[in-house]
């Protein structure tokens, strides 16, 4: 029998308490849950970060800091929250519970170290750097990572130069994407270097220059998958000859003051280094898209971070290397408020490439499955109605993600003779994610309790229809066989995510979302929707459809840290023009934040109301036009 429609929340926690400085407790939270159910909200969905066995480390000592941003800036708080809820999945499940709402943990396996980078030679880094990273040292991660680095996913090892780190650059060759003129002379080129990624300097080199128009060599396509280059296409090429550069940072950036600049392409492709002999020097790349503390990332007076995920994002060279508040809101730059962002207008090279990713644990290694499932049982044991999995992440960002998934768990497994290696790759990979997931199941069922797993619409498709955007965000070398999954009965519910897809796809004729749905309803599989409220400003209609489609089970408001605020005294509200509880929020953020907040009580309304016109153990939505235009 088909079950009610429910209404559903997430909690993304570290974002609601890093935007507050003070901390959380269990009046906070009870006063959420209030505030939630008020909304007629049926379930709750609850990020989980370790909260079983006292958190993840973090850099604790950066509160109310005034270089950086406030909102979701208060780690210091963040810290003294998680001391004072000891268990914070525990507490909200309890609160939960008290005012009529089901709540499930969110967990997402990969998720057990963000790629936060504080610069080599910063005093963040001496004082909260845990792990090392090129460029400098991760601060957040699961105490697991911070003891067993090694079972993070692995780099091949077998394609580097061999004196990647010593030998000297003769020759930087810089690529147009296109073959039109270029404002950019050999006088207007600089070379800034540093040892340790922090405070750069400029050095007076010489060098032979060279201006060229050549064929491309392939074709290159930026972060969203536009094509900026095809191959054969004739490109304008700077080679910089007669170097003799040593050093493990150095940038190129020009002296103009002005714009508009005319020197494009995608970051890791706009500069490459070669030695004397010609060789190729292999390298990761920064151009100023930090995403956690963007306002740090200045190579004059902090450092940059290098192999963030985004290295087709395009760039322009030529334009002023400082910040500035009248830049264009497109690409990266949409995701930072004025003055923010500290660097532009730079492409800088770090030797090496990464041994292993940020902070993703490899599935196939025995221990991690271990403490996946010992994470799964302290879930359980705080009392949660289910748990639900999600693959995307933010620990396996880098620019080549190709490389990654030659851990020796993964290759000891792969017989001999095999042709393809990333395919056997990919296969043993795959099975032992499936394998733990069937491990989970069996735990979570032992438990009379319920799994759901997201069907990431983005990214579980044929690997030319996934969205370039998106690579950054999942694990390569391994293929989640959410079809597979479905027939062996390991997942009691599903959720439909999307992200980098358009959210019509939940409706017209998209193959791969439209046979996820059609799957998991032939086996009778619930089916939720997920949806990001932020500055939306359809989301009203997009719920009404929802509801009314009559394919779908639930409806989820992505995330309350979108619309919800605390007060000291331990309240909670929704935003409105009358209450924005974070101080010092940038302006366009807080009118985003209030509007979103209307939002939210509009869909509130409008289900509310339609709740009330239907009998109880009706499975309709009952949000009619005349219901909607009513709120």
């Amino acid at each position: 029998m088909k079950q009610p429609f429910v209404l559903e929340t997430l909690v993304d926690f570290p974002d609601d308490a890093l935007s507050c400085a003070f901390p959380l407790t269990p009046s906070h939270l009870d006063a959420m849950m209030a505030t939630l159910a008020e909304q007629g909200i049926g379930r709750v969905i609850w990020g989980y970060y370790g909260d079983g066995h006292g958190g993840c480390l973090l850099p604790d000592g950066i509160d109310d800091d005034p270089s950086i941003s406030f909102d979701q800036n208060q780690w210091g708080s963040y810290a003294r929250t998680q001391k004072t809820l000891g268990n914070p999945l525990r507490v909200a499940t309890e609160a939960a519970h008290r005012h009529g709402m089901e709540l499930y943990a969110y967990y997402k396996p990969y998720e057990t170290g963000p790629s936060m980078l504080f610069a080599e030679g910063s005093p963040q880094a001496a004082q909260w750097g845990r792990l090392p990273h090129i460029g400098g040292s991760l601060a957040w991660m699961d105490p697991f990572v911070a003891k067993h680095p090694h079972l993070r996913i692995q780099r091949r090892t077998d394609d580097l130069h061999p004196d990647v780190l010593t030998v000297p650059i003769h020759t930087l060759r810089l690529t147009k994407k296109d073959a039109t003129p270029t404002r950019i002379t050999a006088e207007h080129l600089q070379i800034w270097t540093s040892d340790h990624n922090y405070r750069y300097v400029r050095q007076p080199v010489r060098f032979a220059f060279a201006e060229t128009v050549e064929p491309s060599a392939s074709e290159v396509r930026d972060i969203y998958g536009n094509v900026l280059t095809r191959q054969d296409d004739p490109v304008r090429v700077l080679t910089l000859s007669g170097l003799d550069l040593r050093d493990r940072y150095f940038l190129v950036t020009t002296d103009f003051i002005d714009g508009p600049g005319d020197f494009e392409n995608a970051w890791d492709r706009i500069l490459s280094a070669f030695d004397a002999n010609g060789q190729s020097v292999p390298g990761v790349y920064a151009t100023g898209t930090a995403i956690w503390f963007p306002e740090w990332e200045d190579f004059r007076e902090g450092g940059l971070c290098f192999d963030t995920g985004r290295g087709p994002e395009a760039v322009t060279l030529d334009l002023p290397n400082a910040a500035s508040d009248d830049r264009e809101k497109k690409g990266s730059n949409a995701h930072f408020v004025p003055g923010q962002k500290k660097v532009r207008g730079i492409v800088a090279f770090a030797r090496g490439r990464n041994a292993y990713l940020p902070g993703a644990l490899c599935e196939t290694e025995p221990e991690v499955q271990a403490y996946w499932l010992a994470c799964i049982r302290e879930m359980l044991d705080a009392g949660v109605d289910g748990i639900e999995f999600r693959e995307e992440n933010h620990s396996t960002h880098t620019d080549t993600p190709g490389d990654y998934g030659f851990n020796p768990a993964v290759l000891a497994r792969i017989p001999a003779g095999g042709r393809d290696l990333l395919a056997d790759i990919a296969r043993v990979r795959s099975d032992a994610y499936t394998e733990f997931l069937r491990r989970a199941k069996a735990l979570i069922a032992s438990r009379n309790r319920r799994m759901r797993v997201n069907l990431n619409v983005d990214w579980f498709r044929p690997a030319a229809e996934r969205p370039n955007s998106r690579r950054l965000a999942y694990p390569a070398n391994i293929e989640f066989e959410w079809k597979h999954w479905v027939t062996e009965g390991l997942m009691d519910e599903a959720m439909l995510r999307v992200f980098g897809k358009p959210f019509a796809v939940v409706f017209n004729e998209d193959a791969v979302a439209q046979d996820m749905i059609q799957t998991c309803r032939g086996r009778g599989i619930p089916v939720t929707v997920n949806r990001y409220v932020w500055g939306n400003p359809g989301l009203l209609d997009e719920f009404r459809r929802v509801c009314n489609d009559g394919r779908f089970d639930g409806f989820v408001l992505y995330e309350t840290w979108a619309y919800l605020g605390f007060t000291a005294e331990g309240g909670c509200a929704i935003a409105g023009p009358g209450h924005v509880p974070t101080t010092r929020l940038a302006a366009e953020v807080r009118q985003t934040k209030i509007q979103t907040g209307a939002m939210i009580l509009a869909v509130g309304h409008a289900w509310r109301a339609a709740r009330s016109a239907i009998p109880p153990t009706s499975t309709g939505c009952g949000l009619t036009n005349k219901t909607l235009e009513n709120s």
